[in-house]
Protein backbone atom coordinates (compact mmCIF):
# COMPACT_ATOMS: atom_id res chain seq x y z
CA UNK A 1 0.00 0.00 0.00
CA UNK A 2 1.37 3.33 -0.98
CA UNK A 3 0.16 5.35 1.83
CA UNK A 4 -0.14 9.41 1.63
CA UNK A 5 1.03 11.17 5.08
CA UNK A 6 0.24 14.21 6.48
CA UNK A 7 0.97 15.55 10.15
CA UNK A 8 -0.17 18.19 12.83
CA UNK A 9 0.35 18.76 16.34
CA UNK A 10 -2.59 18.46 18.62
CA UNK A 11 -3.79 21.36 19.96
CA UNK A 12 -5.59 22.70 23.05
CA UNK A 13 -8.93 22.90 20.33
CA UNK A 14 -8.43 18.98 19.88
CA UNK A 15 -8.27 18.10 23.48
CA UNK A 16 -10.50 17.33 26.49
CA UNK A 17 -10.53 18.42 30.05
CA UNK A 18 -7.97 15.53 30.68
CA UNK A 19 -5.29 16.99 28.31
CA UNK A 20 -6.22 14.20 25.72
CA UNK A 21 -7.47 14.09 22.03
CA UNK A 22 -11.51 13.92 22.43
CA UNK A 23 -12.05 11.31 20.39
CA UNK A 24 -14.62 12.58 17.78
CA UNK A 25 -11.58 15.00 16.72
CA UNK A 26 -10.14 12.26 15.23
CA UNK A 27 -13.24 11.66 12.69
CA UNK A 28 -12.53 15.57 11.45
CA UNK A 29 -9.03 14.52 11.31
CA UNK A 30 -9.77 11.61 9.33
CA UNK A 31 -11.79 13.89 6.92
CA UNK A 32 -9.27 16.41 6.72
CA UNK A 33 -6.63 13.89 5.52
CA UNK A 34 -8.92 12.53 2.67
CA UNK A 35 -9.60 16.31 1.43
CA UNK A 36 -6.13 16.75 2.11
CA UNK A 37 -5.37 13.25 -0.33
CA UNK A 38 -8.38 14.56 -3.10
CA UNK A 39 -6.61 17.59 -3.44
CA UNK A 40 -3.11 15.84 -3.98
CA UNK A 41 -4.72 13.75 -7.09
CA UNK A 42 -5.75 17.15 -8.72
CA UNK A 43 -9.48 16.71 -7.67
CA UNK A 44 -10.03 19.06 -4.51
CA UNK A 45 -13.61 19.40 -2.38
CA UNK A 46 -14.52 22.84 -3.93
CA UNK A 47 -14.23 21.67 -7.69
CA UNK A 48 -15.90 18.42 -6.58
CA UNK A 49 -18.47 19.37 -4.16
CA UNK A 50 -19.61 22.83 -5.34
CA UNK A 51 -18.34 22.89 -8.50
CA UNK A 52 -19.33 19.49 -10.04
CA UNK A 53 -21.86 18.54 -7.32
CA UNK A 54 -20.02 15.25 -6.98
CA UNK A 55 -19.36 13.80 -3.19
CA UNK A 56 -17.76 11.31 -1.25
CA UNK A 57 -19.45 10.73 1.55
CA UNK A 58 -18.69 8.29 4.17
CA UNK A 59 -20.51 4.75 4.24
CA UNK A 60 -19.27 2.92 6.84
CA UNK A 61 -16.21 3.93 9.05
CA UNK A 62 -14.66 1.21 11.77
CA UNK A 63 -12.67 3.24 14.63
CA UNK A 64 -10.19 1.26 17.21
CA UNK A 65 -8.21 3.74 19.53
CA UNK A 66 -4.88 2.24 20.81
CA UNK A 67 -3.78 4.86 22.82
CA UNK A 68 -3.80 8.24 23.98
CA UNK A 69 -2.74 11.57 22.44
CA UNK A 70 -1.83 14.61 24.30
CA UNK A 71 -1.53 18.00 23.70
CA UNK A 72 1.80 18.79 22.10
CA UNK A 73 2.05 15.86 20.65
CA UNK A 74 2.82 15.24 16.29
CA UNK A 75 0.48 13.43 15.35
CA UNK A 76 1.12 11.60 11.77
CA UNK A 77 -1.49 10.50 9.55
CA UNK A 78 -1.59 8.05 6.85
CA UNK A 79 -4.25 7.02 4.68
CA UNK A 80 -4.12 3.77 2.20
CA UNK A 81 -6.75 2.80 -0.78
CA UNK A 82 -7.71 -1.07 0.05
CA UNK A 83 -10.16 -1.47 -2.58
CA UNK A 84 -11.38 0.21 -5.04
CA UNK A 85 -14.97 -0.65 -6.80
CA UNK A 86 -17.33 0.32 -9.76
CA UNK A 87 -18.69 3.48 -7.45
CA UNK A 88 -16.94 2.89 -3.82
CA UNK A 89 -13.64 3.26 -2.10
CA UNK A 90 -12.33 1.50 1.09
CA UNK A 91 -9.80 3.24 2.99
CA UNK A 92 -7.47 2.67 5.40
CA UNK A 93 -6.25 5.53 8.09
CA UNK A 94 -3.58 4.76 10.70
CA UNK A 95 -2.52 7.61 13.07
CA UNK A 96 0.80 7.70 15.04
CA UNK A 97 2.53 9.65 18.05
CA UNK A 98 6.40 8.61 18.01
CA UNK A 99 6.61 5.25 16.62
CA UNK A 100 3.50 4.26 17.93
CA UNK A 101 -0.30 3.66 16.58
CA UNK A 102 -2.20 5.31 18.31
CA UNK A 103 -5.68 4.85 16.17
CA UNK A 104 -6.79 2.99 13.39
CA UNK A 105 -9.80 3.67 10.78
CA UNK A 106 -11.55 1.63 8.13
CA UNK A 107 -13.06 3.74 6.07
CA UNK A 108 -15.94 3.37 3.03
CA UNK A 109 -16.60 6.06 0.65
CA UNK A 110 -19.21 6.05 -2.08
CA UNK A 111 -18.93 8.48 -5.29
CA UNK A 112 -22.31 10.32 -5.27
CA UNK A 113 -24.32 12.77 -7.22
CA UNK A 114 -25.42 15.07 -4.94
CA UNK A 115 -28.50 16.55 -6.99
CA UNK A 116 -29.70 12.89 -7.45
CA UNK A 117 -28.22 11.42 -3.93
CA UNK A 118 -27.69 8.27 -5.87
CA UNK A 119 -23.92 6.80 -6.29
CA UNK A 120 -22.71 6.18 -9.34
CA UNK A 121 -19.46 4.80 -11.14
CA UNK A 122 -15.59 6.60 -10.56
CA UNK A 123 -15.03 9.35 -13.30
CA UNK A 124 -12.56 7.73 -15.15
CA UNK A 125 -9.57 10.64 -15.10
CA UNK A 126 -10.72 10.53 -10.49
CA UNK A 127 -10.36 6.84 -10.80
CA UNK A 128 -7.30 6.11 -12.45
CA UNK A 129 -5.48 8.80 -10.05
CA UNK A 130 -6.81 6.62 -7.52
CA UNK A 131 -5.52 3.51 -9.15
CA UNK A 132 -2.14 4.99 -10.07
CA UNK A 133 -1.56 6.40 -6.00
CA UNK A 134 -2.69 2.48 -4.99
CA UNK A 135 -1.03 1.16 -7.73
CA UNK A 136 -3.78 -0.74 -8.72
CA UNK A 137 -3.83 -2.41 -12.29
Amino acid sequence: MNPFTREIIVRFEHCDAAGIMFYPRFFALVNETVEDWFASLGFDFKTLHVDQRKGVPTVRLESEFVAPVRMGDVLKQSLGVEALGNASLGLKHLAVVGDGAVARFDQTLVFTDLNAMKAEPWPADLRAAIAKFAEIT
